[in-house]
């Protein structure tokens, strides 16, 4: 077979890999049903609001919050469309990823396959394939920006796809700044290295920019009221109840930091990605994709250890540094390779990538199936892929359960603001303060876990008169009544009960759900216990 073939038939391989592999995923977790909430009342009302009439920034991925409203605007629901467009943004950056490498190899060569192969057969790569967030597009649009530095090597023109992609970026993640910065100084690096300077193609791309950038930037400061989204003043902003809970929170960004080392086996690749950025000469497109990858890998993972990580698993927090390292990995084994120039090297390359690609299937198979008895736990503060299908089921059963015994005017304090809302098509607001700006801005970070730093007190979420506080539940086996995990007495004093409901699709501890509602509320629903 010639090599030409050899390379797209390998690039082919690798794309059937990853939709088969994600496929085994094939979820929506809960977060993205609050982008969801956002998408539908900007189709059907042109609101990006999670309450109508109530505009608070409760979602950090605009660009995609928009396409999914667009796609509803057409009939296409968000729970098809978020999966499809997920798959093939990460087609998409398989191919991005090849041509990329190729520049950097500066000839055509079925190395530069293998970097898509590794992404394909990663499971935290093929997990947030699926999932229904923003995670792929923003991964696409970094590695089309660094394709992009790397091919104005010798192509300046190159800067403009640049800017376009830097800009859709920080549109589509808050990071999207983070990247465009390290990105510009690789640029710059670049420069004084080739005594180029700054050109007019470098001035040109930051006017490019800008001018995509700066008016979306000045019309989301106008109409949310702050610089940034809701979710930053929840997750990184306000004082400690107590200040150990930084240290924990840091302890927490490390361990993450680790956990992706290990479970990716990267762990065993760093004297693979050692030798990649060792062997690497100046003055070569070789030598800036290094720099970027490398410059770009530090920072990043500096950035999410110091925010504590994530606490969903499979890290879709640090995506493009998954690409970053397939590309640094496979630039090692490629100069070895050159080095050896034997007729074995291409088992000897097979039996890598086919042993790193067993230990991921064999996590993608225990991350789907580790809850004992449908209850699971979690890593230090990390959830299993199975943990967030199996909540998100639940929240959405529950949603739909109750959706036709709402009014226009009930207002609820939830926990998740994803599927129960959505499915329910409720009004309210959520306990960890995402879509809710009082507890965004007035609450101290009381928990050192990532996402659930802040915790609405009772005297903030009954300033919002709710009819509904589904905060305080439990899930469970029998119709008896369980005690709830709050301050119940505050409420029943002010008026609420408790309510219990048989909801048979419910999965996880139990098919009975108990909540409070106003006594005044009259709360009648098919599968009220009494």
């Amino acid at each position: 077979m010639s090599s030409d073939r050899l390379r797209w038939l390998l690039l082919g391989v690798a794309a059937v890999v990853l939709v088969v592999h994600s496929l085994a995923y094939n979820f929506v977790t809960d977060d993205a049903y609050i982008s969801f909430v956002f998408s539908r009342n900007f189709a059907e009302h042109g609101e990006l609001s999670f309450n109508l009439g109530q505009p608070v920034e409760g979602y950090t991925n605009f660009l995609w919050t928009v396409i999914l409203g667009v796609g509803m605007v057409i009939g296409i629901s968000p729970e098809i469309s978020s999966r499809v467009l997920g798959t093939a943004c990460a087609l998409a950056t398989l191919y991005v990823v090849f041509r990329t490498c190729e520049r950097a190899f500066e000839r055509p060569t079925w190395f530069a396959t293998l970097p898509a192969l590794l992404l394909a057969c990663s499971a935290g790569f093929a997990c947030w394939t699926s999932g229904g967030l923003e995670t792929q597009l923003f991964t696409l649009l970094v590695a089309i920006a660094i394709d992009g530095v790397v091919a104005s090597e010798h192509d300046d023109r190159a800067m403009r796809r640049v800017a376009i992609a830097l800009a859709l970026a920080a549109m589509t993640r808050p990071e999207g700044l983070l990247v465009a910065a390290v990105l510009g100084v690789v640029r710059l690096s670049s420069n004084v290295v080739a005594k180029r300077w700054l050109t007019r193609r470098d001035l040109y791309a930051a006017a490019i920019f800008l001018v995509i950038w700066a008016p979306w930037f000045a019309w989301r400061w106008h109409y949310y009221g702050y610089k940034f989204p809701n979710t930053y003043y929840v997750k990184a902003d306000g004082p400690w109840v107590d200040p150990k809970m930084a240290a924990q929170m840091a302890a927490s960004g490390r361990y993450y930091l680790w956990n992706w080392l290990t479970q990716t086996r990267l762990i065993w690749g760093l004297p693979f990605v050692a030798i990649g950025i060792a062997t690497v000469k100046p003055r070569t497109p070789r030598f800036v994709l290094v720099v970027a990858c490398t410059l770009l890998a530090v920072v990043y993972l500096g950035y999410a250890a110091s925010v504590g990580g994530d606490f969903m698993g499979l890290h879709r927090f640090i995506m493009p540094v998954f690409v970053c390292a397939a590309i640094l990995a496979v630039l090692g084994i490629e100069w070895i390779a050159r080095k050896v120039n034997h007729s074995q090297v291409p088992l000897a390359v097979a039996l890598v990538i086919g042993g790193f690609a067993s230990t991921q299937f064999a996590l993608t198979r225990t991350s789907i199936a580790s809850c004992a008895n449908r209850v699971c736990g979690n890593d230090h503060g990390i959830d299993s892929p199975a943990f967030l299908m199996v909540y998100t089921e639940d929240r959405a059963a529950i949603g739909r359960a109750m959706e036709s015994c709402f009014r226009p005017d009930d207002f609820s304090i939830v926990g998740g603001a994803g599927a129960q809302p959505y499915y329910g098509r409720m009004r309210g607001i959520d306990v960890f303060g995402l879509v809710s700006e009082k507890i965004a801005h007035e609450s101290p970070r009381s928990n050192p876990r990532p996402g659930h730093t802040k915790w609405g007190s009772d005297a903030i979420l009954a300033s919002y008169d709710p009819d509904f506080v589904f905060s305080c539940y439990q899930l469970h086996r029998g119709p008896l009544s369980p005690p709830l995990p709050c301050n119940v007495g505050f409420w029943l004093s002010r008026g609420f009960e408790q309510v219990t409901m048989l909801i048979p699709d419910l999965a996880e501890r139990g098919q009975f759900y108990t909540f409070l509602a106003k006594k005044q509320r009259h709360f009648e629903c098919p599968g009220r216990i009494r």
